[in-house]
């Protein structure tokens, strides 16, 4: 029996980091992944752009002739805040987070860059993934506060419009934030051609563009408590830094289906243009807002007139006991089994 309930206390933390990452990481990966410590006023943050544009155009063309075959892979990191022109990017972010009313500020930042191209007889497939990882301080409301700390959140919808250059080692200057980038890089002529035509909008939107995820109320995010510290992960600011006086973790996830919010639709757009007389259709897809925050601390969440922000408290949780945070895992769970079971009882009766 002992051995049994041993074996239990082992496998039930596994499952409830399991089904914690389930949450924050789908096959999209998440956008947002970010750790606060609203004390000292510090955070790391990975904030992830995802695009996948799809071209068509009419086999045996001259663009089944450029494209069909090719693969090209374009990846690159850059270390380092005033490393190849990576400060210009840290400054339009910054303006980005004055505009969406956010006293926050990005002081450092690491970019990786990742697009692929595959051509083939019929349609050109680009992807791309920017990761802009940043340390940032400023959101602590209330400079003076030890405890019961007002905290901004607004910093989670920023976006960075226009393009983005930044100097790579490997590629020379590249456009990390449009589609359009990736295309100027590897087939400048006929990107020259494409944002001349019809598809200029597309291909111009931008990638690092978090406001659909700064629009989802905070109410509407998934919430648990975790004494554990077992999902401080976020760029190690956790693991090798004083936390100060708190004594759990508040997580949110947002991008998981569940019956209140359903699931959280993909972003897409068309586009129809004509290149050198040859008609091209332009498809461009953005996943669904997966992603996490987690903070140092209880939290609560408050109206500021028309905004939101988070009440953190480093002891007191109102008299509540916190339960086990494997325990909170499956009660969540169990409440959403418990709905879907009510929902497929009450069409089986209709």
């Amino acid at each position: 029996m002992q051995r049994r309930e041993a074996k239990a206390a082992v496998i039930s933390p596994v499952i409830a980091v399991l089904l914690i990452a389930g949450l924050a990481n789908s096959a999209y990966a998440a956008q947002i992944n970010v750790s606060l410590i609203p004390e000292f006023d510090k955070a790391v943050g990975s904030f992830t752009g995802v695009k996948f544009v799809q071209l068509r155009y009419e086999p045996g063309g001259a663009l089944a002739d450029l494209f069909a075959g090719r693969t090209e892979r374009f990846e690159f990191s850059i270390k380092g805040t005033n490393a190849s022109k990576l400060s210009e990017l840290i400054v339009a972010a910054n303006q980005a987070l004055l505009g969406v009313q956010s006293p926050a500020q990005i002081t450092s930042a690491n970019l990786t860059y990742s697009g692929v191209l595959r051509g083939e007889t019929d349609k050109l497939s680009l992807t791309y993934n920017v990761e802009f990882i940043t340390k940032f301080s400023g959101f602590k409301l209330d400079r003076n506060a030890t405890d019961n700390i007002p905290m901004d959140i607004n910093w989670r919808g920023f976006m960075i419009n226009g393009p983005i250059f930044v100097d790579s080692s490997e590629h020379g200057r590249v456009n990390v934030n449009q589609p359009i980038g990736l295309l100027e890089a590897t087939f400048p002529e006929f990107a020259d051609k494409l944002v001349s035509s019809e598809a200029r909008e597309i291909m111009a939107e931008p990638i690092l563009d978090f406001s659909e995820i700064g629009a989802m109320p905070m109410e509407r995010w998934h919430s648990l408590f975790d004494p554990t510290f077992s999902q401080a992960s976020t760029g190690g600011i956790l693991k090798g830094e004083d936390i100060g006086r708190a004594k759990v973790m508040s997580v949110y996830s947002l991008g998981e289906c569940s019956i209140r919010e359903g699931c959280p639709p993909p972003k897409e757009g068309d586009a129809a243009a004509s290149i050198d007389g040859a008609p091209v259709q332009v498809h461009i897809s953005t996943p669904q807002p997966n992603s996490q925050i987690e903070i140092a601390g209880f939290t609560s969440i408050e109206k500021a007139g028309a905004y939101e922000i988070i009440r953190v408290k480093m002891v007191d949780r109102g008299g509540f006991p916190i339960p086990p945070f494997t325990i909170q895992v499956l009660l969540v769970l169990g409440g959403m089994m418990g709905a879907i079971a009510f929902f497929v009882l009450l069409k089986t009766r209709k």
